[in-house]
């Protein structure tokens, strides 16, 4: 019997257990035979506790294979803005566990692709996962999986037709300016190669003002940029768009300009 791939989802399970935990022990404080007002106060502070791991369960839910499997079909709708021959070399920035990476090796079957990550610490994700499920999806041949963190490739100027991020920029912890590591994925995309990223865009305490980015970018050498919101694209359960999930979610296309 084949073994199927598995994906984790964007969620982190373990601040879900955080949460959780949290709420229960401020419940069950509430419960004691203590002072009315430490009761009372537990009560209080448990709920926005709950709440957040409510939002959480529903969006791990909902990511997930077994529910409403929204990080496939967002990964599907990045596959499809990918506009190219499919000759040459795709990246995959933050790649997790390898999902939109192996719909990219199969969309493009000529092409040969690397996907980086950093993967570890408290990230349910790892570079054996990514390679297992490569080898399932029977496109292990095609991907080169390297640790590496975003803000400092380990390419060369101008080495890919294509790259690919999803929800990977804001989560860079080496670099406070994020449009410098946006910069650096431009760096080692080939003249009028493509890019495609999905990334919290619209959060103004990490990208900054939305359109001084996309100028920023324009005069960095980018042309044909287009952006779109996340839920212009694909319909998405109201409670996904929540500004802690998706709803400050944007895609970027673009190209970088041939220098004549």
């Amino acid at each position: 019997m084949k073994t199927k791939a598995t994906y984790q989802t964007w969620i982190r399970i373990y601040k879900l257990l955080i949460f959780f935990g949290i709420s229960i022990m401020l419940l069950l404080t509430a419960l004691l035979p203590v002072h009315l007002y430490v009761r009372v106060l537990s009560g209080v502070l448990a709920l926005p506790f709950l709440y957040i791991t409510f939002i959480l369960s529903y969006s791990v839910y909902q990511f997930a294979e077994f529910g409403g499997n929204y990080q496939s079909k967002i990964h599907d709708v990045l596959v499809a803005k990918v506009n190219w021959d499919g000759n040459g070399k795709v990246l995959d920035i933050g790649t997790g566990s390898g999902s939109l990476i192996i719909k990219l090796a199969k969309a493009f079957p000529m092409s040969t692709l690397a996907g980086i990550d950093y993967w570890g610490g408290n990230w349910e994700y790892s570079k054996a996962k990514c390679q297992q499920n490569a080898e399932i999806e029977g496109v292990s041949d095609k991907i080169t999986f390297l640790k590496a963190s975003a803000s400092e490739l380990p390419f060369h100027d101008d080495e890919f037709e294509v790259i690919v991020s999803c929800l990977t920029f804001h989560e860079v912890k080496d670099r406070k300016n994020k449009t410098e590591v946006i910069e650096e994925a431009l760096r080692v995309l080939k003249p009028a190669g493509q890019f495609v990223f999905l990334d919290l865009f619209m959060d103004k305490t990490v990208f900054g003002d939305e359109k001084e980015l996309l100028n920023t970018l324009k005069q960095r050498g980018v042309s044909e940029l287009t952006s779109y919101k996340l839920d212009e694209v694909i319909e998405l359960p109201t409670l996904l768009l929540n500004k802690k999930v998706l709803g400050n979610a944007m895609i970027l296309t673009g190209r970088k300009e041939v220098i004549v």
